[in-house]
């Protein structure tokens, strides 16, 4: 935060505690928090998300294909076709939430976890803020290649139905029809598609 900007009261509201395989994690907090403007003296409350961050890997098992996971979703009530992705560990810091591992590792950690591949190379291609209008969470996103298929471990409560390659041509498709619509993937897609030759196509 810049000198104009001061937060003068946190409070946390919520803290996301989930059961896993290894025992109990702190995912994300609820913030109350006032923000003073120094410059007019003016006061803001916002609720914010304080999130660690998370990892969506593009898997390609080949040139032109790549894995996506057939997995439901608590929130929307909806299985949706998605990329591979997981919340980095963290931990509860002055009211935010510090990563205890690197994105890269969480990156192949989950990936193995939730597809069942191992890779070989993993290449970071960008970060980028989720919903910056009221969370700090940062979507890292990597390219994943030389895979190995080993075996899936899915984390309690994780819903994962089908795991299967996509042609470029079939993902482009599925955009243009609107099966796949969750924003992380797309984000990872299209970085992904735009490294062809022919670019991005699904208008």
């Amino acid at each position: 935060m810049t000198d104009k900007f001061i937060r003068q009261e946190v409070k946390t509201e919520y803290r996301e505690i989930r059961n896993s395989r290894h025992g109990e994690e702190l995912r994300w907090l609820v913030n109350r928090e006032t923000i003073v403007n120094t410059e007019n003296g003016e006061a803001i409350t916002r609720s914010a998300l304080r999130h660690p961050g998370i990892c969506v890997m593009v898997p390609f098992l080949a040139e032109d294909q790549i894995i996506l996971m057939h997995q439901y979703r608590y929130a929307v009530d909806k299985v949706l076709w998605e990329l591979p992705a997981g919340t980095l560990n963290g931990r509860e810091e002055n009211n935010r939430m510090i990563a205890t591992e690197t994105s890269f590792d969480c990156a192949a950690r989950e990936l193995l976890e939730e597809t069942g591949y191992e890779a070989s190379r993993l290449e970071k291609v960008c970060e980028c803020y989720a919903m910056p209008g009221m969370s700090d969470e940062i979507i890292h996103v990597y390219f994943a290649g030389g895979l190995t298929l080993r075996e899936q471990s899915l984390d309690i409560g994780e819903l994962i139905y089908e795991v299967r390659p996509f042609s470029a041509l079939e993902i482009m498709e599925m955009i243009r029809n609107g099966e796949i619509c969750d924003a992380k993937t797309l984000i990872g897609l299209f970085y992904a598609l735009s490294r062809r030759p022919q670019g991005v196509k699904i208008w």
